[in-house]
């Protein structure tokens, strides 16, 4: 019964953050998701009390799994062409949340927990980077390097969709002036 539970939940992340990912916070309902899963909308708030909490939930594991991939590049002592490269590719396939979190078109409160936990993760990535001698950006600053990465790749992404090489390039380059 739990194995069909998780199943049903799992189903209902997937699914959810593919609407997100597409679609945008705003353009998405519960009753999207509900029927992207083929179950009822009462079934679903019986997982998620509200389209907020589901989106917060799918949210923090997708930049979970970005950082333990960056993470795992870091380890590995890897390149910085490499970290971006992972960066940007997640950061495409993630437009639709970055977008959001960009915009702030939801409950402030979710955003800067959202804002929060993905500072928390750089600052990880950034101290073991710096670790390591990869990377060393002053603690005051890493909100900005943050902000500044994730704003030039989304934008970059959108306006030179067909340079990923070159807009992974220029990241490595300016990251390198920073230093």
């Amino acid at each position: 019964m739990t194995k069909i539970i998780n199943q049903l939940e799992e189903r209902i992340n997937k699914s959810a953050f593919n609407l997100f990912a597409q679609k945008g916070y705003s353009r998405v309902t519960m009753q999207m998701v509900a029927q992207e899963v083929d179950i009822s909308v009462g079934t679903l708030y019986n997982y998620y009390g509200n389209k907020e909490d589901l989106f917060l939930k799918v949210f923090k594991e997708a930049f979970n799994q970005i950082y333990n991939n960056l993470e795992s590049i870091i380890r590995q002592n890897k390149d910085s062409y490499n970290f971006f490269s992972v960066l940007y590719d997640e950061i495409v396939r993630l437009q639709g949340f970055s977008r959001e979190l960009m915009r702030e078109k939801i409950n402030h409160e979710v955003i800067q927990e959202l804002r929060d936990h993905l500072l928390m993760l750089v600052s990880s990535l950034v101290y073991q980077a710096g670790e390591k001698g990869n990377l060393t950006i002053s603690e005051k600053d890493q909100y900005r390097m943050m902000r500044l990465l994730f704003l030039a790749m989304h934008d970059f992404a959108r306006e030179f969709p067909d340079d990923r090489e070159g807009n992974i390039d220029f990241i490595c380059r300016l990251t390198d002036k920073i230093k």
